[in-house]
């Protein structure tokens, strides 16, 4: 009886972080790279910033055009995001789609309101045929 009240408040406690979890990521749009474009092209130039979360090194094989880059991996993450307007419109970029979205996720719990994540990442946005820079 007693390992059966453990296990039921072990599996209720599971249920309360996932419900946690999913009403976190639900509030930020992972979006496309046609719904990317079409968000710069009817912003001004500097009403959407465009963070790249990859290391440097990934960064020097090219890079979104205009895109500022705040490494995830760095330990210093959260200090920089710190620095950034919390009302302004960000698109987070990765290389794939998933460091994007924990650095979203750390983006909503610091406050930001305006959070976009590049679904597939530079990856996709390769594949599409899209413009870099180096």
């Amino acid at each position: 009886m007693k390992l059966q009240k453990i296990l039921y408040l072990v599996l209720a406690m599971s249920l309360v972080k996932i419900d946690f979890v999913l009403a976190q990521s639900t509030e930020i749009k992972v979006i496309s790279v046609e719904e990317l474009g079409e968000l710069v092209k009817n912003k001004d130039k500097d009403a959407v910033r465009i963070i790249d979360v990859r290391t440097p090194e990934e960064v020097a094989e090219g890079r979104i055009l205009n895109a500022q880059n705040i490494d995830y991996k760095n330990e210093n993450f959260k200090k920089e995001i710190a620095k950034l307007d919390k009302n302004s419109t960000y698109l987070l970029y990765c290389k794939a789609g998933i460091r994007s979205a924990d650095a979203a996720l750390l983006m909503k719990e610091a406050g930001f309101t305006h959070i976009y994540s590049l679904e597939g990442g530079i990856d996709s946005w390769l594949e599409a045929g899209k413009p870099i820079e180096k």
